[in-house]
C-alpha cells in the first residue's frame, strides 16, 4: 500500500484527493487545522497542521516521523487567499498598490510558499524511492501569462513557489539529500472550490483523478522541475 500525505484536506481539492486515494487503497496522511472535519476511513490518519504556526508545523512532522511511514506522493495543498479573511480592506492591502501592505502581503508567503518548503525540509529522510512532491500552484503564479494588474500576494505567493520547486528539484538533482525521484508544480485550474466559485469549468474530483493518474503513469517522476496542468502538458513560468 502506498503513502500520500495532503495538506488543507478538510475542503476543496484537499478532500477530493483525500477520498480518491482512499478509494484508490493508498494510506492517507491528511491534514487540517481542525481535524474534526475529517471523515474517518480504516486507511485515513488524519493530523492537525495550522500553516500559519511553526510551533504546528514542527510537531505535525515529528508526528509523521512517529508513523514510520515512506511517503510516496507528498502534495503541498493548502493555501490562503487574503479574500478568505472577510476583511476587504486587509485584502486589498494583499490585491493593491495604492494599499500595500509587506506585512500582510506575508501572511500569505508565509502560509502558501514558506512552510511548504519547511514541510519538505523536515520529512526529506521519509520520502520514498518513488516519490514526488506535488506543489500545487496556479496559473496565476505564472510571470509569463501575468495579464492581471496587481494581486500581489496569492499570484507572488505562487510565483514563489514555482521559483522554490525548481530549486528544489535541483538539488534533488545534483545531491543526495533524499530518495525523492521529483518535485513538480501543478496548476490545478480552475475549480468548483470556495476560492473559485460555483462557475469554474472543473470539478475537485476530477482533478484529483487526473493526478492520480499522473503518478500511476509516471508523468510525475518523469518532470522533475516541470510546472506542470493538469493534463500534463507543461504550463508556462
Amino acid at each position: 500500500m502506498k503513502t500520500i500525505l495532503v495538506t488543507g484536506a478538510s475542503r476543496g481539492l484537499g478532500k477530493s484527493l483525500t477520498e480518491v486515494f482512499l478509494k484508490n487503497n493508498w494510506k492517507v496522511i491528511a491534514s487540517a487545522r481542525d481535524i474534526s472535519k475529517l471523515d474517518s476511513h480504516e486507511n485515513l490518519i488524519p493530523l492537525e497542521l495550522d500553516l500559519s504556526s511553526e510551533d504546528s508545523l514542527r510537531q505535525f512532522i515529528e508526528e509523521v516521523k512517529k508513523l514510520d511511514l515512506e511517503i510516496d506522493l507528498l502534495i503541498n495543498n493548502a493555501g490562503y487567499n487574503a479574500k478568505d479573511s472577510g476583511d476587504n480592506d486587509y485584502f486589498q492591502s494583499t490585491f493593491r498598490i495604492e494599499h500595500f501592505s509587506a506585512k500582510a502581503v506575508d501572511d500569505t508567503l508565509l502560509i502558501n510558499a514558506l512552510m511548504p518548503m519547511q514541510l519538505i525540509s523536515g520529512l526529506l529522510k521519509v520520502l520514498s524511492s518513488e516519490s514526488v512532491v506535488l506543489n500545487i500552484s496556479s496559473w496565476l503564479g505564472s510571470i509569463t501569462e501575468k495579464k492581471a494588474a496587481g494581486h500581489y500576494a496569492y499570484s507572488g505567493s505562487k510565483a514563489l513557489l514555482n521559483m522554490f520547486t525548481r530549486g528544489f528539484a535541483l538539488e534533488l538533482e545534483k545531491s543526495d539529500i533524499s530518495k525523492c525521484q521529483s518535485t513538480v508544480a501543478l496548476n490545478p485550474g480552475w475549480m468548483q472550490t470556495d476560492m473559485g466559485g460555483a462557475k469554474a469549468p472543473s470539478s475537485p474530483q476530477d482533478v484529483a483523478e487526473k493526478i492520480l493518474g499522473l503518478y500511476d503513469s509516471k508523468v510525475l517522476q518523469d518532470s522533475n522541475g516541470k510546472f506542470l496542468n493538469v493534463d500534463g502538458t507543461e504550463h508556462l513560468w
